[in-house]
C-alpha cells in the first residue's frame, strides 16, 4: 500500500470552482445567486394597482425588439388573456359593491320610514283609547309592563368619607338606592356619648359635611327615604376633619 506524503504533488482543488454550483466544503465561499433587477414586489400591491403595471408591460413590450416575440414567455395571448381576465373580474367585484352599497341604503331608508310610520300608528291607538290597557293590548304592539310599588327602600351601601379639599370639611359619597326620593345623613362626633344629629336632607348620592372642627374625629351613616317610608340606616364611616 503506498504511503501518501505531504510533500508530493498531488493537487487536492484540481478542477474545482469555489463558486461553482457543486457540494463545497465548509470552509468554501458559498455559491451566490445573481439577484433579479426586476422588482414585482407582488404582495405589497392591490388589484387595482397591478392592472396599470399588467398594461403598461403590455404596451411596453409591443414592437420592442429586444424580446423578440417568439421567445416571450408567457406568449403575448396569454399575458393578454390573464390582464383581460383580472379587469374582468375586478369589474365585476367593483359592480357588486355598488348594488351591494345601494341596496344597502335602499334598506336604511325604508328602516328609517317604518319607525316613522309605526311610531306614528302608536301614537295614534293611544291617542283613540288613551289609558285603555284592555284595548290597546289588541293592537299587537307590545305594552309597558303595569308600574309596581318599590316597597320599602334598603340601606345605602358603599358610604365612604374622605377629607375635603377645605380646612373643616368631609366629602360622602354611596351608592343611589332604587327608588329612593331622598336621603337623610345624620352626624355625631366619633367615640362620644354625643347623639346622632341630623345635618341634610337632600337628593343627591354626595354631600359635603361643613363646619367642622379641624382635628376632630367624625361618624357618619346614611339612610333612603322611599314612598313607603324610611329606609334602614347605612353602615357608619368615620373621617378627621382636616
Amino acid at each position: 500500500m503506498a504511503v501518501l506524503r505531504f510533500d508530493q504533488n498531488h493537487r487536492f482543488d484540481t478542477g474545482l470552482h469555489y463558486d461553482a454550483n457543486t457540494p463545497s466544503p465548509p470552509l468554501a465561499r458559498p455559491y451566490k445567486r445573481i439577484m433579479n433587477i426586476i422588482k414585482l414586489a407582488l404582495k405589497d400591491k392591490t388589484i387595482d394597482q397591478k392592472i396599470p403595471l399588467g398594461q403598461n408591460h403590455i404596451t411596453s413590450m409591443t414592437g420592442n425588439t429586444n424580446y423578440p416575440v417568439a421567445t416571450r414567455q408567457p406568449t403575448d395571448a396569454q399575458f393578454q388573456t390573464a390582464q383581460d381576465d383580472l379587469v374582468a373580474a375586478n369589474n365585476a367585484v367593483a359592480a357588486a359593491e355598488t348594488a351591494w352599497k345601494a341596496a344597502i341604503q335602499a334598506r336604511n331608508d325604508a328602516e328609517i320610514a317604518w319607525d316613522a310610520a309605526v311610531t306614528a300608528r302608536a301614537g295614534n291607538c293611544e291617542a283613540v283609547t288613551p289609558g285603555d290597557r284592555a284595548a290597546l293590548q289588541t293592537t299587537g304592539f307590545p305594552l309597558r309592563a303595569n308600574p309596581s310599588p318599590v316597597g320599602l327602600v334598603g340601606a345605602p351601601l358603599n358610604l365612604r368619607s374622605d377629607m375635603g379639599k377645605l380646612s373643616g370639611t368631609i366629602e360622602l359619597t354611596w351608592d343611589r338606592v332604587h327608588g329612593a326620593n331622598s336621603y337623610i345623613i345624620e352626624c355625631k362626633e366619633h367615640d362620644t356619648p354625643q347623639p346622632w344629629s341630623q345635618i341634610k336632607i337632600l337628593s343627591q348620592s354626595r354631600f359635603t359635611a361643613t363646619a367642622l372642627t379641624p382635628g376632630k374625629t367624625y361618624a357618619f351613616h346614611v339612610r333612603a327615604l322611599g314612598s313607603e317610608g324610611e329606609g334602614p340606616w347605612s353602615d357608619e364611616t368615620v373621617k378627621m376633619a382636616p
